[in-house]
């Protein structure tokens, strides 16, 4: 009877951290979407407190557990960081984030654990695809091939870089949900949002995303002729919508101001480089931006890449414990490869790229990064669990 009520409990915290993935997809940063995964968290708490063996199998999660001690001791550095900014009472709300994002790469290891991965992975799936669905719906669409992908739905990430990110992320989970569930004509979805990313005409996410789709399908390569098909209907598809409606102008115009926008990058970076100078050790604290006045008119406040971020909040110790927590993410790729989950290596080599050019930090309550930043190194970190014999 113990062991049904324990499963009974378990069953409705992961339904609420699934429904919690799937609508914060849609509706970024609503303090209404996070009541689901505050509720997940009570009752997971519950499950930890009152069933011993729910203690004990989190506790013999060793390689996992190494994993979560190391994301701790970077939330816990920079939000301890903000006693050397010029807010150090922030500290109290950087720790209790810290503690949402700890408890929300918890929550997704327990999904994995219980068998319920594919659900999380698939509520993301489906999220983005309703997302850009609605964003279609909302835009004008006398601007929808000329001005970028924005001011559409207007619960969508304020970023379109990020709404970029989004349609990227939703493509490598339906990979994920495709292989699981073995239902490929959900391949359909995955033009739509291909095209979505291109509408962003966000040069990031889609670079980021053909690397990390390199690397799984250059990695132990073992495609059915019903794959290469799929791939290439997807192709066709694509290319097509994107010749008839003369879309490609716009999208050439804008990789070709890449060349003269890499300059400001290099400014910028320039820029964030002169200030870690100053205070390299243990950086300026966790409130630290930019002012890099770009013109009269404008100013920058991020410094475009997460790594310079950290370095410039953090010093070089913070910036170490960045490298540290996703090194040991790149360590459990092998554990994903022997289960041939390429997506999911895919999904966080997506992110270590994405965020090169983001540099937006990754500390606070459920938005943009929840998804495109903690959810790929949750995957990684949650290994796939052996079953017994192996």
């Amino acid at each position: 009877m113990l062991l049904n009520k324990k499963l009974r409990i378990e069953k409705i915290y992961i339904q609420l951290f699934v429904a919690f993935m799937f609508f914060s997809a849609i509706f970024c940063n609503i303090s209404k979407i996070n009541l689901l995964f505050h509720s997940a968290l009570i009752i997971f708490i519950g499950t930890i407190l009152f069933f011993t063996e729910s203690r004990h199998a989190l506790l013999k999660d060793r390689a996992f557990f190494i994993g979560l001690i190391l994301s701790f001791v970077f939330l816990l550095y920079y939000s301890a960081s903000n006693l050397w900014s010029q807010n150090p009472s922030n500290i109290t709300s950087s720790l209790k984030q810290s503690f949402y994002l700890l408890s929300f790469i918890l929550l997704y290891r327990q999904t994995e654990k219980l068998g319920c991965k594919k659900y999380v992975i698939g509520a993301v799936y489906f999220g983005m695809i309703l997302l850009s669905i609605l964003t279609f719906m909302n835009i004008d669409s006398n601007h929808l091939l000329t001005g970028r992908l924005k001011n559409g739905f207007p619960w969508a990430p304020d970023n379109v870089i990020d709404l970029g990110g989004y349609m990227a992320i939703g493509i490598l989970c339906g990979l994920v949900f495709i292989r699981d569930t073995g239902k490929k004509w959900l391949y359909l979805f995955i033009p739509l949002l291909f095209a979505s990313l291109l509408l962003t005409q966000s040069r990031g996410p889609l670079i980021a995303l053909i690397l990390s789709l390199t690397v799984f399908f250059l990695v132990k390569p073992n495609f059915s002729k019903k794959h290469i098909l799929s791939t290439i209907i997807i192709f066709v598809i694509v290319i097509s919508a994107i010749y008839l409606t003369k879309f490609s102008d716009v999208f050439v115009n804008r990789l070709e101001s890449s060349y003269q926008q890499s300059f400001i990058r290099f400014g910028i970076w320039q820029h964030t480089l002169e200030l870690v100078k100053e205070k390299w050790i243990f950086g300026w604290g966790y409130d630290k931006d930019l002012a890099y006045k770009l013109s009269a008119s404008k100013i920058i406040s991020t410094t475009h890449t997460i790594y310079l971020a950290s370095i410039l909040k953090g010093g070089i110790f913070g910036f170490g414990l960045l490298i540290i927590m996703l090194g040991y993410g790149l360590l459990q790729i092998p554990k994903h490869l022997q289960k041939n989950h390429k997506a999911e290596v895919s999904i966080f080599i997506f992110s270590i790229f994405y965020y090169m050019t983001q540099g937006m930090f990754i500390i606070g309550n459920p938005q943009e990064f929840w998804l495109l930043f903690w959810f790929p190194l949750a995957i990684i970190l949650s290994a796939p669990i052996k079953q017994t014999g192996e």
